[in-house]
């Protein structure tokens, strides 16, 4: 989002659904995203229950909107937001717009607004039904924001001795912005948008990731999980993840990229069952000059059963994992096309006898036997 930092931003509040305490943090997030050019918050101000909102207006230079309960049970801020949204869109004068609610109800307003190009901000309680999340390029949570609001005083050390009190505060019980986990669906998002935005050989810029993975869940936050920044998360996973600094000759700005890694070492076998495990190429067969050229290795007919019934890309374990393509052919051996990176890793030269291992979860692992060509 750092190409955005110039967006001119509207924010529009539910009073209804969120707590003045958090203005300030909302508030301080969408200014990474834009300028906040409008600030409008709806309710019925006559009501007792946004009494607390009125000081945090003046602070923060937002405009009250005045919206009349007509019907009791009924949430009639919504329809004063949603008109003033429309108006503010057809006016043409901002490029984004943030929605502050938990609220399903405006779904459709989100998906509106980014149907005319404009970038929708999404700011909610974990609550937030899934339908809200999704309209939005980005849902962010205010459990975070509060949460890296209380860090921040914790770190700031005080001016003068604190007088001891008589009993020190209990911890506070955990609550919903205590840390997410990080679960096998997250674990699945971070590894395919590395490997859908990955280069030949197989590294991922971290920018690029972190664009993927936002489009496909806009409420993905690395803060949900406890680190300030993605590169932190991706960096306390070493066993699932290689990460390479990198710095430009006309800039001092690290770049990370990213790499997903399989860790076969530690008895892996015991693990993933192994299916079998064979010399290639067979004997009579040997890796020619046009295999090294064309970076392959020709598997003959008594190999077949270890790969699939089709053409498709398998993944293929060297040093690092490598998505291969293999090929079947009707009147000649099949092929596996290793690619560029992974047939330099694995040494591939003429005449060398590499050993193939297939493993019960349909990976297979290749290394190259000493004293072959060496």
């Amino acid at each position: 989002m750092a190409n955005q930092k110039d967006l001119n931003i509207a924010i529009l509040i539910d009073a209804d659904n969120v707590s003045h305490k958090k203005i300030a943090g909302i508030l301080n997030e969408v200014k990474r995203y834009g300028i906040p050019t409008i600030k409008r918050i709806y309710g019925d101000w006559t009501s007792p229950y946004v009494e607390n909102w009125k000081d945090n207006l003046l602070t923060h230079a937002i405009t009250p909107i005045q919206q009349y309960s007509y019907t009791q049970g009924k949430n009639s801020t919504d329809s004063a937001l949603i008109i003033d949204a429309m108006d503010i869109l057809h006016s043409d004068r901002v490029d984004g717009f943030c929605i502050v609610s938990s609220d399903s109800d405006f779904t459709r307003l989100a998906t509106r607004l980014r149907e005319s190009g404009k970038l929708v901000i999404g700011i909610g309680e974990r609550k937030t039904p899934k339908p809200f999340i999704s309209s939005c390029d980005k849902f962010i949570y205010v459990e975070i924001l509060e949460k890296d609001a209380q860090e921040k005083k914790v770190k700031k050390k005080p001016v003068a001795p604190v007088t001891p009190i008589a009993s020190e505060p209990k911890s506070p019980a955990k609550t919903e912005s205590d840390n997410l986990a990080l679960d096998e669906e997250i674990m699945l998002l971070l590894k395919d948008a590395v490997d859908d935005t990955a280069d030949e050989s197989g590294w991922a810029f971290l920018g690029e990731i972190g664009s993927l993975i936002i489009k496909r869940q806009p409420d993905f936050d690395s803060r949900n999980y406890g680190f300030e920044k993605i590169s932190h998360l991706f960096k306390s996973m070493k066993s699932d993840f290689e990460i390479d600094e990198r710095t430009t000759e006309k800039s001092k700005i690290k770049l990370y990229y990213i790499r997903n890694i399989i860790d076969r070492s530690n008895n892996h076998e015991e693990i993933l069952k192994v299916i079998d495990s064979v010399i290639i190429p067979s004997t009579g067969n040997q890796i020619t000059a046009e295999d090294v050229r064309k970076n392959q290795i020709r598997i003959t007919k008594e190999f077949k059963h270890l790969f699939p019934s089709r053409s498709k890309k398998i993944k293929v374990r060297i040093k690092h994992e490598h998505e291969c393509a293999f090929s079947r052919h009707r009147d000649r051996s099949f092929v596996l096309n290793l690619g560029k990176p992974a047939a330099t890793e694995l040494e591939l030269h003429e005449g060398s006898s590499y050993r193939l291992t297939k493993y019960e979860d349909q990976s297979y692992s290749i290394e190259k036997l000493l004293g072959k060509n060496t």
